[in-house]
């Protein structure tokens, strides 16, 4: 059997905002929207990034099964990989992003990174990869 990787979709208190959100501070660009379901993909690269409500989500998981979205949870962290990490966090920070630590350079694994939060407290992670293969 094998299983091939989709995509991530992230349960968001409000579409609108974090569709906002990627599309204004993360220039993604929506490539599907379903207004009437509360959902939207984005081009995310070799991915797509899709965002759905959390109130939608009890239609599809009954009450019995716990759903918890717990603000400022690290359970998944979404990574992207950028050409020049400091032009990247002046971007950032023009857009009013607040960045959770300064940013870390990882040399023995060839990047540097820094992360931040989207609106509903995802984290994010931005990585200047060097030469150096790892």
């Amino acid at each position: 059997m094998q299983f091939k990787y989709l995509y991530t979709r992230l349960n968001v208190k409000s579409v609108a905002v974090s569709k906002k959100f990627y599309e204004d501070v993360l220039a993604l660009e929506t490539v599907f929207e379903d207004k009437s379901d509360d959902y939207v993909e984005l081009d995310a690269g070799p991915i797509r990034l899709s965002l759905f409500s959390r109130a939608k989500m009890r239609e599809f998981i009954p009450d019995e099964n716990e759903l918890k979205y717990e603000a400022h949870s690290a359970q998944v962290v979404l990574t992207f990989k950028v050409s020049d990490l400091q032009k990247s966090i002046s971007y950032l920070k023009s857009k009013n992003v607040e960045l959770l630590a300064s940013p870390t350079t990882y040399s023995d694994r060839g990047f540097a990174s820094c992360s931040f939060r989207d609106p509903d407290g995802n984290i994010i992670e931005i990585e200047e990869m060097s030469d150096i293969a790892i």
